[in-house]
Protein backbone atom coordinates (compact mmCIF):
# COMPACT_ATOMS: atom_id res chain seq x y z
CA UNK A 1 0.00 0.00 0.00
CA UNK A 2 2.32 2.40 -1.13
CA UNK A 3 2.58 5.26 -3.78
CA UNK A 4 3.88 8.47 -5.26
CA UNK A 5 3.10 11.51 -6.60
CA UNK A 6 3.89 14.55 -8.28
CA UNK A 7 2.57 17.41 -8.06
CA UNK A 8 3.25 21.08 -8.87
CA UNK A 9 3.21 24.47 -7.28
CA UNK A 10 0.57 27.33 -8.77
CA UNK A 11 1.02 30.73 -8.75
CA UNK A 12 -2.59 32.48 -7.87
CA UNK A 13 -3.95 34.46 -10.30
CA UNK A 14 -7.18 35.59 -8.63
CA UNK A 15 -6.27 35.11 -5.09
CA UNK A 16 -7.92 34.80 -2.06
CA UNK A 17 -8.09 35.73 1.24
CA UNK A 18 -9.37 34.68 4.10
CA UNK A 19 -11.88 31.97 5.30
CA UNK A 20 -15.40 31.48 5.76
CA UNK A 21 -14.69 27.91 7.32
CA UNK A 22 -11.98 27.32 8.60
CA UNK A 23 -12.77 23.72 9.30
CA UNK A 24 -13.48 23.09 6.25
CA UNK A 25 -10.98 25.48 3.89
CA UNK A 26 -13.67 27.16 2.65
CA UNK A 27 -12.93 30.82 0.57
CA UNK A 28 -15.30 33.92 0.34
CA UNK A 29 -14.67 33.45 -3.28
CA UNK A 30 -13.65 31.77 -6.04
CA UNK A 31 -10.28 31.81 -6.97
CA UNK A 32 -7.55 31.18 -10.14
CA UNK A 33 -4.39 29.64 -10.98
CA UNK A 34 -1.69 28.62 -13.24
CA UNK A 35 0.46 25.69 -12.18
CA UNK A 36 4.27 26.26 -12.46
CA UNK A 37 6.59 23.08 -14.06
CA UNK A 38 9.41 23.68 -13.14
CA UNK A 39 8.76 23.61 -9.46
CA UNK A 40 7.16 20.23 -8.14
CA UNK A 41 6.73 18.16 -5.01
CA UNK A 42 7.49 14.37 -4.78
CA UNK A 43 5.61 12.31 -2.38
CA UNK A 44 5.37 9.22 -1.01
CA UNK A 45 2.83 7.55 1.16
CA UNK A 46 2.92 3.86 2.52
CA UNK A 47 0.14 2.30 5.16
CA UNK A 48 1.57 -0.39 7.40
CA UNK A 49 2.42 -1.72 10.35
CA UNK A 50 3.93 1.15 11.67
CA UNK A 51 4.74 2.44 15.49
CA UNK A 52 3.44 6.06 14.96
CA UNK A 53 2.01 8.15 11.88
CA UNK A 54 5.07 10.44 10.18
CA UNK A 55 5.93 12.99 8.33
CA UNK A 56 9.31 13.70 6.66
CA UNK A 57 9.83 16.57 4.45
CA UNK A 58 13.40 17.18 2.87
CA UNK A 59 14.71 14.71 5.02
CA UNK A 60 13.60 16.52 7.91
CA UNK A 61 10.85 14.81 10.27
CA UNK A 62 8.25 16.98 11.06
CA UNK A 63 5.60 17.00 14.29
CA UNK A 64 3.47 19.56 15.58
CA UNK A 65 1.16 21.73 13.16
CA UNK A 66 2.67 20.29 9.60
CA UNK A 67 2.32 16.92 11.34
CA UNK A 68 -1.18 17.84 12.37
CA UNK A 69 -2.13 19.26 8.76
CA UNK A 70 -0.92 16.44 7.31
CA UNK A 71 -3.01 13.58 8.92
CA UNK A 72 -6.08 16.11 8.06
CA UNK A 73 -5.97 15.04 4.74
CA UNK A 74 -5.14 10.92 5.86
CA UNK A 75 -7.65 10.69 7.87
CA UNK A 76 -10.38 11.72 5.59
CA UNK A 77 -8.38 8.56 3.12
CA UNK A 78 -8.40 6.23 6.09
CA UNK A 79 -11.76 6.65 6.68
CA UNK A 80 -12.99 6.29 3.46
CA UNK A 81 -10.65 3.62 2.48
CA UNK A 82 -11.50 1.73 6.50
CA UNK A 83 -8.15 1.40 6.74
CA UNK A 84 -6.63 1.53 10.28
CA UNK A 85 -2.78 1.41 9.44
CA UNK A 86 -0.18 4.24 10.22
CA UNK A 87 1.48 5.94 7.61
CA UNK A 88 4.70 7.02 6.80
CA UNK A 89 4.82 10.26 3.92
CA UNK A 90 8.01 11.14 2.72
CA UNK A 91 7.86 14.37 1.02
CA UNK A 92 10.87 16.29 -1.19
CA UNK A 93 10.81 20.18 -2.81
CA UNK A 94 12.98 20.75 -6.04
CA UNK A 95 13.64 24.27 -4.91
CA UNK A 96 17.56 24.87 -3.95
CA UNK A 97 17.31 27.83 -2.66
CA UNK A 98 16.17 27.78 1.06
CA UNK A 99 13.13 29.06 2.79
CA UNK A 100 10.65 30.83 0.98
CA UNK A 101 7.42 32.53 1.43
CA UNK A 102 5.04 32.80 -1.69
CA UNK A 103 5.47 29.83 -3.77
CA UNK A 104 2.68 28.14 -3.15
CA UNK A 105 4.71 24.96 -1.70
CA UNK A 106 1.43 23.73 0.74
CA UNK A 107 -0.43 23.46 -2.39
CA UNK A 108 1.70 21.32 -4.40
CA UNK A 109 2.53 19.29 -1.40
CA UNK A 110 -1.01 18.93 -0.34
CA UNK A 111 -2.16 18.08 -4.01
CA UNK A 112 0.83 15.21 -3.92
CA UNK A 113 -0.11 13.98 -0.50
CA UNK A 114 -3.76 13.60 -1.25
CA UNK A 115 -3.46 11.98 -4.89
CA UNK A 116 -0.46 9.62 -3.45
CA UNK A 117 -2.29 8.14 -0.68
CA UNK A 118 -5.44 8.32 -2.75
CA UNK A 119 -3.80 5.97 -4.71
CA UNK A 120 -1.48 3.95 -1.97
CA UNK A 121 -5.24 3.02 -0.51
CA UNK A 122 -6.63 1.96 -3.30
CA UNK A 123 -9.42 4.56 -3.36
CA UNK A 124 -9.26 4.54 -7.35
CA UNK A 125 -10.06 1.20 -7.60
CA UNK A 126 -13.52 1.19 -6.09
CA UNK A 127 -14.25 5.36 -7.40
CA UNK A 128 -11.80 5.91 -9.99
CA UNK A 129 -9.37 8.49 -10.59
CA UNK A 130 -11.22 11.46 -9.12
CA UNK A 131 -9.46 14.41 -9.43
CA UNK A 132 -12.39 16.60 -8.25
CA UNK A 133 -12.93 14.43 -5.20
CA UNK A 134 -8.85 14.42 -4.53
CA UNK A 135 -9.36 18.23 -4.92
CA UNK A 136 -12.06 18.39 -2.14
CA UNK A 137 -9.86 16.32 -0.15
CA UNK A 138 -6.44 18.18 -0.68
CA UNK A 139 -8.39 21.38 0.22
CA UNK A 140 -8.26 20.31 3.93
CA UNK A 141 -4.40 20.94 3.84
CA UNK A 142 -4.22 24.40 2.01
CA UNK A 143 -6.63 25.86 0.32
CA UNK A 144 -5.27 26.38 -2.98
CA UNK A 145 -3.60 22.56 -3.28
CA UNK A 146 -7.06 21.88 -4.60
CA UNK A 147 -6.19 24.03 -7.52
CA UNK A 148 -2.49 22.37 -7.97
CA UNK A 149 -4.23 18.94 -8.32
CA UNK A 150 -6.02 19.74 -11.49
CA UNK A 151 -3.10 21.93 -12.97
CA UNK A 152 -2.96 24.12 -15.83
CA UNK A 153 -5.20 26.91 -16.02
CA UNK A 154 -7.48 26.03 -13.01
CA UNK A 155 -10.84 27.49 -10.93
CA UNK A 156 -11.21 26.92 -7.41
CA UNK A 157 -15.01 27.06 -6.47
CA UNK A 158 -15.51 28.52 -3.08
CA UNK A 159 -18.65 26.42 -2.56
CA UNK A 160 -20.90 26.24 0.35
CA UNK A 161 -20.10 22.84 1.75
CA UNK A 162 -17.56 20.31 1.72
CA UNK A 163 -18.50 18.69 -1.73
CA UNK A 164 -19.49 22.20 -3.31
CA UNK A 165 -16.17 23.65 -3.08
CA UNK A 166 -13.48 22.09 -5.47
CA UNK A 167 -11.07 22.74 -7.94
CA UNK A 168 -11.67 22.16 -12.08
CA UNK A 169 -8.78 23.08 -15.06
CA UNK A 170 -11.11 25.00 -17.37
CA UNK A 171 -7.75 26.35 -20.20
CA UNK A 172 -4.44 24.61 -20.60
CA UNK A 173 -1.53 26.58 -22.80
CA UNK A 174 -3.02 25.87 -25.89
CA UNK A 175 -5.56 28.63 -24.80
CA UNK A 176 -2.99 30.61 -23.31
CA UNK A 177 0.59 30.12 -23.24
CA UNK A 178 2.27 32.15 -20.77
CA UNK A 179 6.12 32.51 -19.25
CA UNK A 180 6.68 33.08 -16.36
CA UNK A 181 10.03 34.46 -14.19
CA UNK A 182 10.10 33.44 -10.37
CA UNK A 183 12.04 35.54 -8.11
CA UNK A 184 11.89 33.44 -4.78
CA UNK A 185 12.24 35.47 -1.87
CA UNK A 186 12.25 34.56 2.58
CA UNK A 187 9.82 35.85 5.15
CA UNK A 188 9.33 34.92 8.78
CA UNK A 189 5.66 34.64 9.16
CA UNK A 190 2.33 32.17 8.58
CA UNK A 191 0.02 32.33 5.69
CA UNK A 192 -2.80 31.38 8.44
CA UNK A 193 -1.61 34.60 10.20
CA UNK A 194 -2.06 36.62 6.91
CA UNK A 195 -5.68 34.98 6.08
CA UNK A 196 -6.46 36.34 9.51
CA UNK A 197 -5.43 39.57 9.51
CA UNK A 198 -7.07 40.45 6.03
CA UNK A 199 -10.47 39.40 7.44
CA UNK A 200 -9.59 42.19 10.43
CA UNK A 201 -9.53 44.87 7.20
CA UNK A 202 -12.19 47.55 6.77
CA UNK A 203 -11.63 47.19 2.87
CA UNK A 204 -12.52 43.45 3.62
CA UNK A 205 -15.55 43.34 2.09
CA UNK A 206 -14.85 45.22 -0.83
CA UNK A 207 -12.60 43.08 -1.80
CA UNK A 208 -14.66 40.29 -1.73
CA UNK A 209 -17.12 41.87 -3.81
CA UNK A 210 -14.22 42.78 -6.72
CA UNK A 211 -12.64 39.69 -6.38
CA UNK A 212 -16.13 37.93 -7.20
CA UNK A 213 -16.31 39.64 -10.61
CA UNK A 214 -12.80 39.55 -11.74
CA UNK A 215 -13.00 35.69 -11.34
CA UNK A 216 -15.18 35.87 -13.89
CA UNK A 217 -13.40 38.35 -16.20
CA UNK A 218 -10.08 36.74 -15.75
CA UNK A 219 -11.72 33.09 -16.97
CA UNK A 220 -12.96 34.76 -19.62
CA UNK A 221 -9.74 36.46 -20.66
CA UNK A 222 -7.46 33.33 -20.36
CA UNK A 223 -9.84 31.16 -22.40
CA UNK A 224 -9.77 34.06 -24.83
CA UNK A 225 -6.03 33.85 -25.25
CA UNK A 226 -5.47 37.47 -23.88
CA UNK A 227 -2.79 37.28 -22.27
CA UNK A 228 -1.82 41.11 -21.40
CA UNK A 229 -5.13 41.34 -20.35
CA UNK A 230 -4.78 38.29 -18.02
CA UNK A 231 -1.76 39.56 -16.19
CA UNK A 232 -3.01 43.25 -15.80
CA UNK A 233 -5.76 41.54 -13.70
CA UNK A 234 -2.87 39.50 -12.13
CA UNK A 235 -1.26 42.41 -11.08
CA UNK A 236 -4.12 44.65 -9.57
CA UNK A 237 -5.34 41.51 -7.97
CA UNK A 238 -1.67 41.32 -6.22
CA UNK A 239 -1.80 45.14 -5.34
CA UNK A 240 -5.27 44.73 -3.83
CA UNK A 241 -4.22 41.25 -1.32
CA UNK A 242 -1.44 43.14 0.15
CA UNK A 243 -2.99 46.23 0.30
CA UNK A 244 -5.73 44.05 2.65
CA UNK A 245 -3.17 42.43 4.54
CA UNK A 246 -1.36 45.71 5.85
CA UNK A 247 -4.90 47.19 6.86
CA UNK A 248 -5.58 44.39 9.70
CA UNK A 249 -4.91 45.41 13.14
CA UNK A 250 -0.99 44.32 13.03
CA UNK A 251 -0.73 46.16 9.63
CA UNK A 252 1.03 43.25 8.48
CA UNK A 253 3.48 44.08 5.44
CA UNK A 254 4.85 41.28 3.46
CA UNK A 255 7.24 42.96 1.15
CA UNK A 256 10.58 42.79 1.18
CA UNK A 257 12.92 45.75 -0.35
CA UNK A 258 13.47 43.20 -2.62
CA UNK A 259 10.06 43.18 -3.98
CA UNK A 260 9.78 46.39 -4.79
CA UNK A 261 12.97 46.40 -6.54
CA UNK A 262 11.73 43.72 -8.80
CA UNK A 263 8.20 45.68 -9.13
CA UNK A 264 10.39 48.45 -10.01
CA UNK A 265 11.93 46.54 -12.88
CA UNK A 266 8.74 45.05 -14.35
CA UNK A 267 7.58 48.86 -14.32
CA UNK A 268 10.70 49.84 -16.11
CA UNK A 269 10.89 47.05 -18.55
CA UNK A 270 7.04 48.09 -19.15
CA UNK A 271 7.38 52.27 -19.04
CA UNK A 272 10.70 52.65 -20.64
CA UNK A 273 11.44 49.57 -23.23
CA UNK A 274 7.16 49.04 -23.60
CA UNK A 275 7.81 44.94 -23.17
CA UNK A 276 4.59 43.09 -22.20
CA UNK A 277 5.55 42.06 -18.63
CA UNK A 278 3.99 42.21 -15.65
CA UNK A 279 4.08 41.64 -11.54
CA UNK A 280 2.02 38.96 -9.41
CA UNK A 281 2.43 37.98 -5.60
CA UNK A 282 0.64 35.67 -3.51
CA UNK A 283 0.91 35.86 0.22
CA UNK A 284 4.46 36.45 0.78
CA UNK A 285 7.22 38.44 -0.58
CA UNK A 286 8.41 36.40 -3.59
CA UNK A 287 7.58 37.97 -6.82
CA UNK A 288 6.14 36.44 -10.46
CA UNK A 289 6.67 38.35 -13.79
CA UNK A 290 4.10 37.10 -16.21
CA UNK A 291 4.99 37.39 -20.16
CA UNK A 292 4.76 36.42 -23.11
CA UNK A 293 7.01 33.09 -23.71
CA UNK A 294 9.39 35.25 -26.08
CA UNK A 295 10.62 37.45 -23.96
CA UNK A 296 11.44 35.00 -20.60
CA UNK A 297 14.38 34.87 -21.33
CA UNK A 298 15.48 38.74 -21.18
CA UNK A 299 13.39 39.10 -18.17
CA UNK A 300 15.18 36.60 -16.06
CA UNK A 301 18.48 38.10 -17.76
CA UNK A 302 17.35 41.36 -16.25
CA UNK A 303 16.71 40.06 -12.74
CA UNK A 304 20.07 38.54 -12.59
CA UNK A 305 21.69 41.17 -13.11
CA UNK A 306 20.03 42.36 -10.22
CA UNK A 307 21.46 40.18 -8.16
CA UNK A 308 18.65 37.99 -7.34
CA UNK A 309 17.75 34.51 -7.68
CA UNK A 310 14.96 33.71 -10.18
CA UNK A 311 13.53 30.27 -11.84
CA UNK A 312 11.70 30.53 -15.52
CA UNK A 313 8.73 28.13 -15.69
CA UNK A 314 6.12 27.03 -18.33
CA UNK A 315 3.06 26.03 -17.61
CA UNK A 316 2.47 23.04 -15.63
CA UNK A 317 -0.11 19.96 -15.15
CA UNK A 318 -1.76 18.28 -12.70
CA UNK A 319 -0.94 15.90 -10.23
CA UNK A 320 0.24 12.57 -11.94
CA UNK A 321 1.06 9.33 -10.28
CA UNK A 322 4.66 8.41 -10.71
CA UNK A 323 5.76 5.26 -8.59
Amino acid sequence: MKATAVAHPMQALVKYHGLKDWKLRLPYHDSISVNLDSLATTTTVEFGDFAEDSISIDGVDRKGDVLTRALSIIDIIRQRAKLSDRVRVTSRNNLPLGEVKGLGYSSSGGAALAAAAFKAAGLEKDIGWDLKLISTIARHLAGSACRSVTGEYSRWYAGHGNDSSFSQRFAGPRDLDMGMVIVPLGADFSTEQAHREAEKSAFFVSRIDVARKRVDEMEKAIKSGLLERVAELAELDSLELHAITMTGPGRLVLLRPESLVVIDFVRKLRSERHLPVFFSMQTGPSVFINTYPEYVEEVLSGIKSLNLNAIKSNIGEGVRIVG
